[in-house]
Parts: structure tokens; sequence; C-alpha cells
């Protein structure tokens, strides 16, 4: 029994190993304060990104429900810069939008399931330089049963960890 899990685990973990390192595998770059850079190499490129989480949520949701949250902007070496995402962890309601409020200006994003963007590159550089020049960061949506939910994010140490994937993926 021995061998015969030896000649086939072996091999597998030398194979999810092989495809782990061919194919993409996060590395991290740094933190600042809020804020951690991230990079990604893959077969076709080198996607970097900045991640963060909320410091406080509120709403009335079953919390032991919901899964991770984040805001990303991210970096595709060659491609699209400084593309914002937000994650919430849980699915939005159909037909709604979120409220991306940095300090006490709000933009719109457009949810599709568990996940929210802008409405183009343009509006990121926006958001991006607002993220840039303000302290906090509120996103609120409305998860799929109907319940609205409020995050705060704190952008302290935003600047340079932008600047982190700017320079690895530039």
């Amino acid at each position: 029994m021995f061998n015969l899990l030896n000649k086939i685990l072996l091999p597998l973990a030398l194979i999810i190993s092989f495809v782990s390192t061919a194919y993409g595998k996060t590395k991290f770059i740094g933190t600042h304060k809020d804020w951690t850079a991230y990079s990604n190499k893959e077969k076709n490129g080198k996607t970097c990104f900045i991640a963060s989480e909320p410091l406080k949520s509120s709403g009335k949701y079953n919390k032991s429900n919901r899964g991770k949250t984040y805001v990303f902007v991210t970096n595709v070496k060659n491609g699209t810069n400084h593309e914002i995402s937000v994650v919430a962890g849980f699915n939005y309601k159909k037909n709604t939008k979120v409220k991306f409020t940095i300090d006490k200006n709000t933009t719109l994003l457009f949810p599709i399931d568990d996940r929210a963007w802008s409405e183009s590159p343009k509006v990121d550089k926006i958001l991006v330089r607002k993220m840039k020049k303000g302290n906090k960061l509120i996103i609120e949506g409305i998860s799929s049963p109907g319940n609205l939910v409020t995050d705060h994010y704190s952008l302290s140490g935003f600047t340079k960890a932008l600047a982190l994937i700017d320079k690895n993926c530039s």
C-alpha cells in the first residue's frame, strides 16, 4: 500500500509544484500601514496588486455567512493600470449599485456577483488620485437578500503601497 501511494502521490505533488511555478504564484512585495502589495507572475505575464481589508463593517447580516472582503488596485504589466475592484464577501443584489466614497466624494460602482468595478479605466484613474489624497474609504452595497452592508477602510499607506506595484509592474 505504501509503495502504491508513493508511486501516485509523489508524482502528483511534483506536477502540482510544477504547475504552480509555471502558471503563477502570488508573492508578497511589501506593506505600508493598511495596504499590502503583491505580485503574481504567470505564463502570460505579470500582475501586481495592492489590497486592504475593512477596519470596520456594519449592517444587519449574518457575519458568519460573509466571506473575506477586500479593496484591490491592480496593474497588469504592459496592460491596464490602477484598476479598482471590490470583493464584498457576499453576492450583491442584482440591479443595484455600490457606493464607493472617498472622504465625502461618492462614485457608483457596478456589481457582478460578489465583485464591483467602476465604469471605465478613466474613472479608476480619478478614484486612485482621490484615494492618494484621501483619509478614509467607505463602501456601501446591498446584499442579495437586501441588507445594506457598510465597510470602512483606511487609506493610510495607500500611496506608498501603490508605488510598489507601479515599480514592480511597469
